[in-house]
């Protein structure tokens, strides 16, 4: 339709193209015809909308602000014609399923928001997040387009000029156009940086402006500097100085021209502003702070520009080279291509680290190279260098060429979708890439890529890059190290090209992607690994001839794999040997480091807060982590996990060599001595050859040495203990995601009200590390665990305790054991008995199932909450021998019965006994009519009846001094004849009394002995 239009003007037609990134559209302008479509969908589907008769000049998006247009209107389309300017509503509507949010589009114009251009063509339209609309004219002044909801007299649409003054304006209204004679020098490129709220302009001229917004993106417009010279290389301001030497380049080379200017974000670098990209291929980069190393990063909203100064520079990419990452050469930094063939750059894209050129050199064919910053660790030099290349210490970059159709126009990111978005924005909303940083989320997460590929290529899906050339669109996919890994191991490799890669990398680096491969980390792209690659990535990972063998540090077993770029050292200071594991540990401790990174020393909990309140009390905690996020992360940790365990079991790698020293079980679950070379494995490892090599050399160096500090059987047994420690954290984090996604699936703020305020104030202080590793962590968990069995118990409960306690005991079991499975099930039953108070056998048949539970785990119970309970129910069983058998379990050998028991512990001990003796007590002290009304309100609350008569009374009083006088425990029985006496009961004493009353009637004071004495001899009298 495009094409055909285009002819039918006879190609002199004014024709424009861009893309919409934040909607996943491209577009483009014929005359007075706008067009766009989705470029991601490739249907052929294109939506048309008319202007009337003049032809679009510049085109724009913003976001519509909130409050003046209806809901659905989400964007502004900002269309330019040489007579008037012309907002139109765009409308987003998402897909049936609601993956795709941009699915369809809607235009709908806006009749009441024109505005006349007052003979003003607008060259480019650039528009920030906050929805202001800037537009450059060819006039060389910078306007922006206001709209309100046109209340009043006041207009709905305004153009309002900000870079001109008083006297410039007054010249406008009194002379007309046709007598003005001075040079313009037209506006004809606009750029924002939203992070530091800055417009980078660029004229017809060549000339660069610095304009500013303020530190909140809402103050008057700027101008702060104007730099005309700044791509005359013989200029200081390129990085030189004029000297009388011949300059580099002929006289009839024409002077390179600005194709590309784009911000840089704090993340890529603290004191670089911006990088501007010239028609050879060089770049520029640029501060725009007083001095270099002037720390202005993340808030450099505190420290605005003043200046615009050129302060590196990068020579143009190396012709000839293709593919990025080559295997079998050496790498082409460096390398000097003949001034012959210097690159034509007709068209630039930079962003986050990636640069993408359009390159017209060649006369057969254009191309389009990329360009990143390399991320091996070493030059691919053949292992008889002794050292590394001094140039590997520059940044390096890799390119890759590709030959195309057509030059490119314009070229965008395709943002990640807004789920994704969000997700990302979650697990790394305290990281310094989104600090301060406002929406969307989308392109904060842009800035992720500037991090470099190994860090993010576990979290990150493949970076897209959508290119809009003369001949139409095209997507640019960059691969990551892990996917060139990953076609290694699909196809028919050699392994000389894997050792390569371990070379390039370091073995540390590369058993880290094996592991993600292995594993299945990689971003949504699960499918995309075979169990194939997946088994080879795992037995690479597992090869002590690439990962090499642990060693004592300072040897040279593994100086091909791990040695680091960095150039001949002149000798450094002697360290004490330590063991120095192999490349497959240091791959594990990368990757479980960047999957932790993001959450470990962060709060799990935030308040949130009414806007315009900074009040504790107006808050409502929730968890700072997203359930989608919450899920992807612990999805990969718990894959990683398993992959470790698997290899575990089955014996692989090291796990194998290990087991077959000896008594060698222990050495992965238990600590002790290291076990010796006392015996080797017969089974197929390649570690046995490995260590059996490595003895001899053991014993040599033992006869050298007065002795050894650890042999090459020990160094495999501790590096076989760190990576089982490892695996344990790995899965007490994954039980800790998974406990987080369970209670916020149940309102975090609802939970958290049923704690005490010092235990709300640790939760919202709480890390996840301390959630992983602390005993606080351990207690809140424990809290809040009480808390949702309590709320699936109560009244509005929407679940059993058998269903809630399966996913605890599935997804967190050391969170929660077999105890508080008891625990929680007989609480239910005690629930369920309150409520039969009209059947009393089913009701007691509860009870008893309850006490059945606790008694497996007295211990572990609140008996203090439990034990009222079974008062309200008049089980007066478990009133007495469920705290009796805790106390029994705080002292189990009888230390303080038989007078064993350490001092120290003494009265630590005792107090405990004594609390568990006064819940039987307090059960007395309630039936006596002590307290009485406390039972009646927590039997009120039970929906059991209160009412007790006399005889009841005197019959419960009988079951429990029967109970306690059989239970064997003297001190206990103290306890029990003093608070009788104390109540008044002292018939029940002396008919219920134990054998060891007499003696503690002898032990009384005399008053109450001889009293007792002979109200005993009366009642024996009585009975013979």
């Amino acid at each position: 339709m495009l094409i055909e239009r285009y002819n039918t003007a006879a190609g002199e037609g004014t024709a424009l193209c861009g893309i919409f990134s934040d909607i996943h559209r491209a577009w483009a302008t014929v005359d007075n015809s706008f067009f766009v479509w989705h470029f991601d969908k490739w249907d052929g589907q294109c939506q048309e909308h008319n202007v009337d008769e003049q032809a679009i000049c510049a085109v724009g998006l913003a976001r519509a602000k909130s409050g003046i247009f209806i809901e659905a209107i989400q964007y502004l389309l900002v269309l330019a014609t040489p007579v008037e300017l012309i907002l139109v509503g765009a409308c987003c509507s998402a897909s049936a399923d609601g993956t795709d949010p941009y699915a369809e589009l809607s235009l709908q114009p806006l009749p009441e928001y024109m505005i006349a251009t007052d003979g003003v063509t607008m060259t480019c339209i650039t528009c920030t997040e906050k929805g202001q609309i800037f537009l450059a004219g060819r006039d060389g002044h910078i306007y922006e387009l206001q709209y309100t909801t046109g209340s009043g007299w006041r207009k709905r649409c305004r153009k309002v000029c900000l870079t001109t003054g008083i006297g410039s304006l007054l010249s406008r209204w009194v002379v007309p156009n046709t007598f003005k004679f001075s040079t313009v020098d037209p506006i004809v490129d606009m750029v924002m940086d939203e992070e530091r709220n800055t417009i980078y302009t660029r004229t017809e001229g060549m000339k660069m402006q610095l304009f500013d917004l303020g530190a909140n993106g809402d103050g008057p417009l700027t101008k702060i500097t104007e730099e005309k010279n700044i791509v005359d290389p013989l200029d200081a301001p390129y990085g030189g100085r004029r000297t009388n030497a011949p300059p580099p380049r002929t006289a009839r080379s024409p002077k390179p021209s600005i194709v590309c200017i784009s911000p840089l974000s704090a993340m890529e670098s603290k004191w670089l502003h911006a990088v501007v990209v010239l028609s050879d291929g060089k770049r520029l980069f640029l501060t725009t702070s007083g001095g270099i190393g002037s720390s202005v990063g993340l808030n450099s909203g505190l420290r605005r520009p003043t200046c615009l100064k050129i302060v590196a520079t990068r020579p143009s990419p190396p012709l000839g080279v293709g593919g990025g990452l080559t295997f079998g050469a050496v790498s082409a930094a460096g390398r000097v291509h003949p001034e012959d063939l210097a690159l034509k750059v007709e068209s630039a894209f930079y962003s986050a680290g990636a640069l993408i050129m359009s390159d017209s050199s060649a006369t057969a064919m254009s191309s389009l190279l990329a360009v990143q910053k390399g991320s091996a660790a070493q030059l691919s030099l053949p292992s008889t260098f002794g050292t590394a290349s001094r140039a590997s210490r520059a940044l390096r970059e890799t390119v890759s060429a590709l030959p195309v159709e057509g030059r490119m126009l314009c070229a965008s990111d395709v943002l990640p979708l807004p789920d994704a978005a969000y997700m990302l924005q979650s697990l790394y909303a305290d990281v310094e890439c989104f600090t301060g940083f406002r929406k969307p989320f989308e392109k904060a997460c842009i800035k992720l890529w500037a991090k470099g590929d190994l860090p993010t290529q576990h979290i990150l899906p493949r970076r897209r890059v959508v290119v809009f050339n003369t001949m139409g669109l095209m997507e640019v996919i960059f691969n990551r190290p892990v996917d060139i890994l990953r076609k290694l191991f699909d196809g028919n490799t050699l392994r000389s090209q894997i050792e390569e890669f371990f070379n390039r990398f370091g073995a540390g680096e590369a058993a880290a992607m094996c592991l993600m491969i292995a594993a299945k980390l990689l971003y949504a792209e699960d499918s995309l690994i075979s169990n194939s690659v997946s088994e080879k990535a795992a037995e690479a990972f597992e090869d002590p001839g690439l990962v090499g063998m642990p060693q004592i540090a300072g040897t040279t077993a593994l100086s091909n794999t791990r040695t680091q770029a960095g150039g001949f050292s002149m000798g450094q200071v002697v360290q004490e040997a330590e063991p120095l594991f192999s490349g497959a540990y240091e791959g594990l401790c990368l990757c479980s480091s960047r999957l932790l990174y993001p959450i470990w020393e962060f709060p799990i909990m935030v308040i949130r807060r009414p806007a315009g309140t900074n009040k504790c009390e107006d808050g409502v905690i929730v968890c700072r982590l997203s359930a989608g996020a919450m899920e992807i992360l612990e999805s990969k940790i718990h894959s990683l996990e398993t992959f470790l365990r698997s290899r575990r079991n089955k014996r692989r790698g090291l796990y194998g060599y290990v087991a077959g020293l000896g008594d060698s079980g222990s050495i992965l679950y238990k600590t002790g001595p290291i076990i010796g070379p006392g015996g080797h494995s017969n089974g197929r490892s390649p570690y046995n050859s490995q260590i059996q090599d490595m003895d001899p050399a053991d014993k040599s160096a033992s006869n050298k040495k007065p002795r050894l500090l650890y042999t090459s059987a020990e160094l495999a047994a501790m590096e076989v203990r760190a990576m089982e420690c490892l695996r344990r954290l790995l899965r007490r984090s994954g039980e800790a995601l998974f406990l987080l996604q369970l209670i916020c699936q149940h309102n975090v703020a609802r939970l958290a009200q049923t704690l005490g305020n010092d235990l709300h104030k640790k939760l919202v202080q709480l890390t996840f590390h301390q959630l992983v590793c602390s005993e606080d962590g351990d207690q809140l968990a424990m809290c809040l665990i009480s808390a949702l069995m309590e709320y699936y118990i109560g009244p509005e409960g929407r679940g059993t305790v058998e269903e809630i306690s399966t996913k605890l005991k599935e997804g967190c079991p050391s969170y929660f054991n077999e105890s508080d499975y008891k625990y929680y099930l007989a609480v239910e039953c005690l629930e369920r008995a309150a409520s039969m108070a009209n059947n009393p056998d089913e009701r007691d048949i509860l009870a008893r199932d309850a006490f059945n539970l606790l008694t497996k785990i007295p211990e572990s119970a609140d008996l203090s909450a439990i034990c009222k309970r079974f008062e309200n129910l008049r089980f007066y069983e478990a009133v007495v021998r469920l705290p009796l058998q805790k106390a029994q379990a705080l002292d189990s050998n009888a230390d303080i019965t038989n007078g064993q028991i350490d001092p120290r512990h003494h009265d630590t001990i005792m107090l405990q006994r004594e609390q568990c003796y006064e819940i039987v007590m307090n059960a007395l002290r309630t039936l006596k009519g002590v307290g009485h009304s406390r039972m009646q309100s927590a039997d009120k609350s039970s929906g059991v009846a209160t009412a007790v008569d006399p005889a009841s009374r005197t019959k419960y009083i009988k079951q429990i001094l029967q109970l306690s006088v059989q239970w064997p425990d003297t001190v206990f029985h103290e306890h029990l004849y003093k608070t009788l006496i104390e109540l008044g009961l002292e018939n029940e004493l002396l008919e219920y009394g134990g054998s060891d009353l007499a003696s503690f009637l002898q032990s009384a004071g005399r008053k109450h002995q001889e009293e007792f004495l002979q109200l005993h001899l009366e009642l024996l009298s009585c009975m013979i």
